[in-house]
């Protein structure tokens, strides 16, 4: 049995919301690609469940793609 908490779809909204607000307040652009990108990077500086919530919201956003 897993002793992780399951990934709260609120919690993944937050972090999308995050990196798309994130990205435009710094003049940049938020595309799809710019958001994976953004999320990717927090996950890589991310400890324990936070890695587990970005690996998530990257699976999510890039199903919009397809």
């Amino acid at each position: 049995m897993s002793t992780h908490k399951p990934v709260d779809m609120d919690d993944v909204h937050a972090v999308v919301g995050h990196a798309v607000s994130s990205l435009l307040k710094s003049g940049q652009t938020a595309g799809i690609q710019d958001i994976i990108a953004f999320l990717k990077n927090k996950e890589a500086q991310s400890v324990n469940g936070q890695r587990e919530l970005y690996a998530r919201a990257i699976h999510i956003v890039k199903s919009l793609v397809n």
